[in-house]
């Protein structure tokens, strides 16, 4: 039995896990091992204070981002190493400064900066800065505005471009569901409403009220009259 299958193992023997799927479980278990690993690496992770200050560091990334590759995880290893090294210089400072007549630690100074400067460019690696994450989503909101927008204006045309080619392609719909009904408002080519033209003749519409049921002008009505619904009527 290999890892995996004995962390699935323990899993099933907790209540929340119970009924969960095997899909579901297997994930989690998967999960629960890379963060085993990830802790495991750790350099700087001896004492329990340490241990805990690791475990939620990690949540706390994991929770900004998914990490899918080994590469990833890698450097999420060495970004929580570099945090709990910052954390023991910083702790030991204070002790330093607690001191009855403290003395200025430079060179320790110096190594901190050095570790928050390693810090902040993991951080920038991973996507994890806040500057980056902050432009990030601005671009994506600006971008999304665009689209929004760029649909409200085409919402009726299929032919899109690729954004990667530049190359026109077409997106056709699955119509299977549709049902097929005749277009009362043209004959042929011609905007018409037969039904329409028969109320006009009536004189139950007047002239004007075709005009702007059919958005056109009274010479279109005149023409259309005579020339279509007369003739063939």
């Amino acid at each position: 039995m290999n890892e995996l299958e004995r962390t699935i193992k323990k899993l099933k023997n907790l209540p929340q896990y119970k009924n969960m799927a095997e899909e579901e479980l297997n994930k989690i278990a998967q999960e629960n091992l890379e963060r085993s690993e990830i802790l495991s690496s750790l350099t700087f992770c001896i004492n329990e204070e340490e241990i805990k200050f690791a475990k939620n560091l990690l949540e706390n990334y994991l929770a900004q981002s998914s990490f899918e590759n080994f590469s990833e995880k890698q450097t999420l290893g060495q970004l929580i190493d570099q945090e709990l090294l910052s954390k023991r210089m910083k702790d030991s400072l204070k002790t330093q400064y607690s001191a009855a007549n403290p003395s200025i630690p430079l060179q320790m100074i110096e190594q901190l900066d050095a570790v928050i400067e390693r810090i902040e460019g993991l951080k920038v690696k991973l996507g994890l800065s806040q500057k980056e994450k902050t432009n990030a989503l601005n671009e994506w909101a600006k971008l999304k505005a665009k689209a929004l927008a760029y649909y409200k204006e085409n919402q009726g045309c299929n032919v899109v471009k690729c954004p990667y080619c530049q190359k026109l392609f077409m997106l056709l719909k699955d119509i299977k569901n549709y049902t097929s009904e005749k277009l009362p408002w043209f004959r042929k080519t011609l905007l018409y409403n037969h039904k329409l033209f028969q109320l006009y003749e009536q004189n139950r519409i007047t002239k004007e009220e075709m005009c702007i049921i059919f958005g056109v002008s009274s010479d279109y009505i005149d023409l259309i009259f005579e020339n279509e619904y007369k003739n063939k009527k």
